[in-house]
């Protein structure tokens, strides 16, 4: 089963934290004495990350950190492309989104399947935060049509960049970057080809990659693979050209000086100088003389000459168009090795551009490229990257000076046809070679040499070790070297062929060994109950003695679970095998998949000359069950056919390959088959989804999905309600205990939407769930014509005053049409104003026309094929009246009525409703009735209120949801009423609930104020019938260390890992982090159409360490990782805020200063930093009586895990103006374990004072004290 993993940063061997396409780079542990001023926080106290991507559809997809490894999502659609919905796919920790209108070319091979990756986006840093463009590749490939040639070069007119295009020949291809705000037009001219013939699709439709970006993935090494012992034979390397594609080399070091015989940059940094040390390193480890170590450390073929390709930037990172040109330049300049410690993390079978562009070059060249495995084998199998898993690259893992297998080396087998990768392995732990001059890369051993681990570092051994053998034989080709090197490799017992390949790599043995063999086939994949194969693998043996050798050959294959290959399903053809002096044999390999029985099997065949000696060929046989055409038929709701926006397959063998449209081949199993397609209907869409959750395919079978047979979901709830924003429902099925998650959102903007499902047998193999989830409120605007039958569907006008909520008893009389509107007062005084409206407007002028004659309300009927429905919002300009939108349809009815009847329309609802339903409807099997009935059974009412934080009437709310399988929640902010308290009814049982409440509604509803703008609390789950409460934003709001608060405050050894969020209101578990200036306003970036305002531009705050009364450290918060002298001293934290806008009135300054004595811990130590509570009587304006006198309660404590404090004293200050006079000291109360009750009274001279500012000082016994003040902590009232 594939491993969680992020599956697209290019990186290369040499493990490393960071952006780009490093050079394969190493782990890089501290240097001894090195301060780590600001090192990363720890595990679970990193802070709170919001990063939005830009698809190449133009869609932006936002993702929040949540608390225990949960996450949160959001997508805005592009302009334009309202009849689009997503498909959210969560497997192995990876987050895909597609768009319903991307799906196809997906599926038929035109577009990378991660151009959709948003957690691979992200991590590669293409999110909004670090680039304002998408990188992507673009070819016409072979067979395709006139008209995708010509798109690829209107597509490159795209191209954002002062230079043309990078064309890449080997791979036929351009590189273009497209800017955020020409992605939507981008992907339009390129979907243009889309056509109901797949044939036609493909021909028509240029493959689009996206340009991943690449990373970067020795004085006893260089004994351990036994180079010496080709050394003392005079092969050094000479003569041959080793090309280094990396971040550059320092060519004035002692090891490279006179060394390079050519260098170019492709990294656009304008030169060929390593200024991050990883080119240089790899450099010298494949080719460097040791000068500056007296030989020491010289590098594996030390007379080699160098050709030095700067791929990579001065970051560390680059991209794949970058590399290709790099190595198209390499073979030009004539090198033999080609060595590449750098990588794009990804899943891919080798036919991705880099993969692509080896293999080619390599064909084309007789060149060999020998490329790191990767880093990412702590994530277990599958994890070797590109360029790693092309066919002709010589993959190299990484072991240690004992040969055992890294931590840290990538593993095979490769991702889909699971072939063996890596090809071979080299010492990649603690390499010593150069160092960069002015470079900081590993730990540095002096000057001149840094000591770094990585497949990066064991990359160059093989490519020094390919030169010197190349020295040998200047006739090989890279297959020879690379099949020589590969047979010849020392196998370590321990180590399967998916880590280790053929084995260490070993000069000696290369050089000495009588025979080489073909170094790694693979065969299959054979049907299980196919017939016997007998040429099913071509071993090729080649004598290099000048005797007549025999061979005695021997495979020992077994699958990963140990099941060996039975003798009698291999065949290695005549034993023993006879080779005369320089003479080639192919020996076939046969096999009879039915006595080998379904498996991946790995091993070796290995050949053993008459006096002993061995050569081995890495073996993989793959047998699997019989493949099945699997056709799809399909009925839309009216019997015809109809194409799917989207179909899934899906089994344990995520393998599934669409030949055409609806017609997919499958291996034999078990699958979860549906389709999706959303419909135009009325005033909105219908949203349909069929599935047949288990389908056995032990045949060709054809599937039938109906779409007469979905019906529509309703949810039933005790009061009545209405959905509000997004839809989204999403299907779990496990088979074969492998997982897959796929949800599906559709972003409200084009119409309401209905969800229909069919209903679906339980399934008996697996686990299947179908979940959906609602948000309900009270109706905002009904409508009743008195005594007639008429039943409108209204809907408010997006900035419509809103109607009283008690109702409104209105008649309605004609007003016309906007062309010729009528709006006298003697028409519409008093009266419900009916006004045909011919350019569907936002409503806001007929309602002043309206308001002006006297009108209580305005009804606008639409014309033929506008959608009544829009979403009314709290922000931006409200209209003079109440405006009302009836579709075309529903006016045609009420003004006919009215043509014949006096018309008196009854008007109910609200905007604030005083009830919300937070649900997830779960069925494990969709019922024949798919109603969901909410109940007190199923549901936990919490009461909630919202303080009003400003100058708004709303804010903006989500209780992100979580089912257990699930790790991201998928959602949107949605406005809520603040100066009230609602009964929120949220599901029970072993859903996970977060809310999260911002201070400010947001300018848009597509573009809410993001997750780090707001209150949180940790996830939790309800009992049924269980009864909550929850109160947002209560004062006073200031910094503390909340209770239940996982991220303690703790010392360790002498490190100071704080976490302390700068806001926290008065109940227990309720924080939000700053919101940093860097972020911008929340318009920032927004797309076309979306407003800016309101904006706001982020915190003020600032942290001071000082430590016996020395400042030692400045920080932006005191939430990190602060290095302290060793020793007991006397310490003093000081952390100060500042939120200044005009929704944010309470605790708009703090100032808080900690003082406590910490010593060298020899493990975490908590520290000692007192937390002041207060719990203040005030109403939801956060405004407490206006009386002569108040009390005010407080509580003293530690953070969680320490015993409470003792011998607390209390001192309160007072403030009526903002802080510039004192009242002095408050008259305290002490009550009792740590809880004290202050009495403020007002001063005279500020009766019309608006707020009160405290100021806080606390003490212990043990001598620690926080004082800390609150600037307009809360309101007084008159």
């Amino acid at each position: 089963m594939p491993r969680n993993r992020l599956r697209a940063a290019i990186a290369a061997g040499l493990m490393l934290v960071g952006g780009g396409v490093p050079a394969m780079a190493s782990a890089q542990p501290t240097a001894p004495g090195q301060k780590a001023v600001r090192a990363t926080a720890p595990t679970g106290t990193s802070e709170v990350s919001t990063a939005t991507v830009r698809l190449i559809t133009g869609d932006r997809v936002t993702v929040s950190d949540a608390p225990h490894g949960k996450k949160t999502a959001s997508v805005q659609r592009a302009p334009g492309r309202d009849g689009v919905f997503f498909r959210i796919t969560e497997k192995d920790g990876a987050l895909t989104v597609m768009p319903s209108d991307a799906a196809m070319l997906v599926r038929a091979g035109r577009l990378d399947a991660d151009l959709f990756d948003v957690t691979s986006l992200i991590a590669q840093g293409y999110d909004e935060a670090h680039t304002d463009a998408l990188p992507v590749i673009v070819s016409a490939p072979d067979g395709s049509a006139r008209a995708a040639v010509n798109r690829v070069d209107a597509l490159a007119e795209f191209h954002d960049d002062s230079a043309e295009p990078l064309r890449l020949p080997s791979i036929d291809a351009q590189a273009l970057r497209v800017a955020d705000q020409d992605l939507a037009a981008f992907w339009k001219r390129l979907a243009s080809a889309a056509d109901a013939s797949l044939k036609k699709t493909l021909s028509a439709t240029p493959k689009i990659w996206l340009d991943h970006k690449v990373r970067p993935t020795l004085d006893r090494s260089t004994s351990q693979i036994n180079a010496p012992a080709a050394w003392a034979a005079g092969h050094l390397g000479k003569g041959v050209k080793v090309a280094v594609l990396d971040t550059g080399a320092d060519q004035n070091h002692p090891d490279l000086a006179g060394r390079v015989s050519e260098a170019k940059d492709f990294s656009g940094s304008g030169s060929t100088e390593d200024r991050f040390g990883h080119g240089t390193h790899v450099a010298a480890t494949a080719a460097g003389s040791g000068a500056a170590s007296d030989g020491v450390h010289r590098g594996v073929a030390p007379e080699a000459d160098l050709l030095i390709g700067k791929v990579l930037g001065d970051g560390g990172s680059g991209s794949e168009s970058q590399v290709i040109a790099g190595m198209e330049w390499a073979v030009a300049q004539g090198a033999k090795v080609v060595n590449m410690s750098l990588g794009a993390d990804m899943e891919t079978d080798g036919t991705d551009p880099m993969s692509q562009a080896v293999n080619e070059i390599s064909r084309s060249s007789g060149s060999l490229f020998v490329v790191a495995a990767g880093n990412t084998g702590g994530r277990g199998e599958m994890t070797v990257g590109s360029p790693g898993a092309a066919d002709a690259a010589l993959t190299v893992g990484a072991v240690d000076r004992d040969d055992s297998l890294a931590a840290f080396s990538s593993r095979g087998p490769r991702f889909g046809d699971k072939a063996i990768k890596p090809d071979i392995t080299a010492p990649g732990v603690g390499i010593v070679a150069a160092r960069a001059a002015g470079t900081t890369m590993g730990v540095p051993v002096d000057d001149h040499y840094v000591a770094a681990d990585g497949t990066s570092m064991a990359t160059p051994h093989v490519a020094g070790a390919a030169a010197l053998l190349a020295g040998q034989h200047p006739d090989w080709t890279g297959d020879q070297l690379k099949d020589a090197l590969v047979s010849t490799s020392r196998t370590v017992s321990g180590q399967v062929p998916t880590e280790q390949g053929g084995g260490r790599v070993d000069v000696k043995a290369a050089f000495s060994a009588p025979v080489t063999a073909t170094g790694t086939i693979a065969m299959g994949p054979f049907d299980r109950d196919g017939s016997p194969v007998e040429r099913a693998g071509v071993i090729r043996y080649t004598n290099q003695s000048d005797d007549q050798v025999s061979l005695s050959l021997r495979a020992a294959l077994a699958t990963k679970g140990g099941r060996a290959l039975p003798a009698q399903a291999i065949e290695l053809g005549p034993d023993p095998v006879r080779i005369a002096p320089g003479a080639t044999v192919e020996i076939p390999v046969g096999i009879n998949p039915v006595k080998a029985g379904g498996g991946t099997y790995y091993g070796y065949v290995t050949a053993t000359t008459a006096n002993g000696v061995p050569v081995h060929t890495t073996v993989s046989l793959r047998v699997r069950a019989p493949m099945h055409k699997l056709t799809i038929e399909s009925h839309g709701p009216t019997g015809g056919p109809m194409a799917w926006n989207i179909l899934d397959v899906f089994g344990a063998d995520t393998d599934v390959r669409f030949t055409d449209w609806g017609v997919a081949e499958v291996e034999e199993g078990t699958y979860l088959v549906g389709g999706t397609r959303l419909i135009d209907s009325g005033d909105g869409v219908r949203l349909i989804q069929v599935i047949e959750p288990e389908v056995s395919v032990t045949e060709d079978t054809t599937v039938t999905l109906d779409a007469r047979e979905a019906k529509l979901m309703r949810v039933r709830t005790p009061k009545p309600a209405e959905r509000r924003n997004n839809l989204t429902y999403q299907m779990y099925r496990k088979i074969d205990g492998v997982p897959l998650t796929v949800a599906t959102s559709y972003v409200e903007g084009y119409g309401s939407v209905d969800l229909y499902v069919n209903p679906t047998p339980k399934v008996t193999e697996g686990e299947f769930e179908f979940n959906s989830r609602w948000e309900m409120t009270a109706p905002e605007v009904r409508t009743d014509v008195r005594g007639s039958d008429i039943d409108l569907q209204p809907h408010y006008a997006k900035r419509s005053t809103p109607f009283d909520p008690k109702g409104e008893r209105l008649t309605a009389v004609d007003a016309g049409t906007t062309e010729n509107p009528d709006l006298r007062p003697s028409t519409v005084r008093g009266k419900l104003a009916v006004i045909r409206d011919g350019f569907a407007t936002d409503g806001l002028e007929l309602a002043e026309q309206a308001a002006r004659a006297g009108a209580k309300g305005l009804v606008t009927v639409l014309p033929e094929g506008f959608m009544a429905w829009t979403r009314w919002k709290p922000t931006e300009t409200r209209t003079a009246v109440p405006v009302v939108r009836l579709s075309a349809a529903d006016g045609a009815e009420l003004l006919q009525y009215m043509n014949k009847h006096r018309a008196v329309v009854d008007i109910s609802g609200t905007v604030r409703s005083p009830y919300l339903y937070d649900i997830t409807a779960n069925w494990q099997q969709i019922p024949q009735d798919v109603t969901y009935t909410v109940t007190d059974r199923n549901t936990a009412p919490v009461k909630a209120s919202y303080a009003d934080t400003g100058a708004l009437d709303w804010t903006s709310e989500q209780r992100f949801s979580w089912r257990p399988y699930q790790e991201y929640s998928w959602e949107t902010t949605r406005w809520a009423p603040t100066g009230m308290t609602r009964t929120e009814y949220v599901t029970s049982g072993d859903t996970e609930w977060m809310h999260y409440v911002n201070f400010i509604a947001g300018p848009d509803l597509y573009q809410p104020a993001p997750m780090v703008w707001g209150l949180r609390d940790a996830p939790r789950t309800f009992r049924a019938g269980e009864k909550a409460e929850e109160a947002w934003y209560k004062a006073v709001l200031r910094p503390s260390i909340p209770r239940g608060w996982g991220r303690p405050a703790v010392r360790d050894g002498d490190i100071l890992r704080l976490a302390i969020p700068e806001y926290t209101d008065a109940v227990a578990g309720h924080w939000a982090r700053k919101i940093a200036r860097s972020a911008g306003g929340i318009g920032r970036a927004a797309a076309p159409g979306i407003s800016e305002e309101p904006s706001y531009e982020g915190d003020t705050v600032a942290a001071v360490l000082y430590r016996d009364g020395k400042k030692v450290q400045e920080a932006d918060s005191a939430w990190g990782s602060f290095r302290m002298p060793a020793g007991k001293a006397d310490y003093r934290l000081d952390l100060t805020t500042e939120r200044e806008t005009e929704y944010w009135e309470t605790g708009i300054k703090t100032a808080t200063s900690w003082t406590f004595r910490s010593d060298t811990a020899a493990e975490e130590t908590l520290l000692p930093l007192l937390q002041v509570d207060y719990d203040v009587a005030a109403d939801l304006r956060n405004r407490i009586d206006g009386g002569k006198r108040h009390d005010l309660d407080l509580t003293v404590r530690h953070q969680d895990g320490l015993a409470a404090p003792t011998g607390v004293k209390v001192k309160v200050e007072a403030s009526f103006d903002d802080g510039q006079t004192w009242t002095g000291q408050v008259r305290v109360k002490d009550r009792g374990h740590n809880r004290f009750t202050a009495t403020v009274e007002r001063p005279d001279g500020h009766r019309h004072a608006e707020f009160v500012t405290l100021r806080v000082t606390a003490s212990d016994k043990a001598g620690n004290t926080v004082t800390q003040t609150v600037e307009r902590a809360y309101r007084l009232g008159k």
